[in-house]
């Protein structure tokens, strides 16, 4: 595909999961479904990217994202949990809860980046 092709589709994957998921009910199928286009519609948009790294390196790179997706999933909803048991003032909950997300994205990031960094193909067409 093309870049810019491959960034549109990417794009309107992008916006028509998050309007899918929007409209849709936490547990249901259609909102699973939506959830998937959201990381298919990702890796779309990021399809010219794949061609610095080799096969092995775009799966461990792959079940990298997912253990941090799924981690931060948890965290949440562990705080979340946690914040409704505790008894303080709801505007202290909200910016907590806030920091909490920037942070573990913030580091889930960083942790990918090094990743990707050190699994990229060299200008000899080897790994580091």
């Amino acid at each position: 595909m093309g870049d810019s092709l491959s960034k549109t589709i990417g794009i309107a994957g992008f916006i028509i999961s998050i309007v899918a998921q929007s409209f849709s009910a936490n547990d249901s199928l259609s909102h699973k479904i939506a959830t998937g286009l959201l990381f298919v519609s990702i890796a779309v948009y990021n399809f010219d990217h794949a061609k610095d790294y080799s096969k092995t390196s775009l799966v461990v790179i792959c079940l990298s994202f997912f253990i941090l997706a799924l981690s931060i999933h948890k965290l949440l909803s562990f705080s979340s949990d946690l914040f409704d048991n505790v008894n303080i003032n709801f505007g202290v909950i909200f910016i907590l809860q806030i920091t909490l997300i920037i942070g573990s994205v913030a580091i889930a990031i960083s942790i990918m980046k090094f990743i990707c960094d050190r699994l990229k193909k060299k200008p000899n067409g080897k790994e580091c």
